[in-house]
């Protein structure tokens, strides 16, 4: 509804009836959205649409105070959001890969990469600073990579470009929601696929991982499984170890008796 108010008239007053039981209460948008601003309010659509609604995934553990922060304290992602669901954007190629570059800044500054405006360079970056090695000649640590949380990245520009798709479309019919046909767009080719006569998210295209990156792991798997079966059979082999040292003790005790 706030990102609606700049349409009604100014002398209007909206009250919005909230919560349950003995939490209902009345609330006033329009003393809230002169407090936020018409540039907060009309921008908190896109907002709302790209960090996790009914119909977008959200990103993990990001919630949605961070992001809001972040649209707060700058201007240019305002100017971003407040262009979600323009039919304009949709249509040029040119004006949506310029808009999702600004987004792509956004999801930089919510995982705090706030000098790449690039999610995939943000990813290496975030990587590196994880698990780079002080010294050259350090030996790379595998158990180490494999308790790496991948939820901890930023999405990939294939999938984020989805993401952005969805919650375009997804404004589209929000910012027109006053008519009867809200949008003429079709959901397929906006971050959805149609299989079977139902929808489901497109998450992103092309291959999931480079070929070279595919095999690597693959790699490092065998490897790791191998290493597991010559530390289970160091351990049977110790644990015997163990029980001859016992059993000779016992003799020893038996030989004094």
């Amino acid at each position: 509804m706030l990102g609606h108010m700049h349409r009604l008239n100014d002398e209007s007053q909206v009250w919005m009836l909230t919560g349950t039981g003995n939490n209902l209460r009345y609330v006033n948008l329009t003393k809230i959205y002169e407090k936020l601003g018409e540039s907060i309010c009309r921008s908190l659509p896109g907002l709302h649409a790209i960090t996790g609604c009914d119909y977008n995934p959200s990103f993990f553990r990001k919630a949605k105070l961070k992001p809001y922060k972040i649209l707060k304290k700058y201007v240019e992602f305002q100017q971003a959001f407040m262009k979600f669901g323009d039919s304009k954007i949709i249509e040029d190629n040119i004006g949506q890969q310029d808009l999702y570059n600004v987004i792509q800044s956004f999801i930089c500054y919510l995982y705090n990469v706030k000098n790449i405006n690039d999610v995939d360079a943000a990813r290496l970056q975030i990587f590196i600073d994880s698990y780079t090695v002080s010294d050259v000649n350090e030996a790379f640590n595998r158990n180490k990579l494999r308790n790496f949380d991948a939820s901890s990245l930023p999405p990939c520009k294939s999938e984020l470009l989805q993401q952005f798709l969805r919650a375009n479309y997804i404004c589209c019919i929000w910012n027109n929601a006053h008519l009867k046909n809200p949008t003429t767009y079709e959901s397929v080719n906006n971050g959805r696929i149609l299989e079977n006569d139902e929808y489901h998210f497109k998450w992103f295209e092309r291959d999931q991982l480079p070929n070279y990156v595919s095999e690597s792991l693959k790699t490092v798997s065998e490897a790791g499984e191998e290493d597991d079966v010559d530390n289970d059979e160091f351990r049977e082999w110790g644990s015997s170890d163990d029980e001859n040292e016992n059993v000779n003790i016992n003799d020893d005790n038996e030989e004094d008796f």
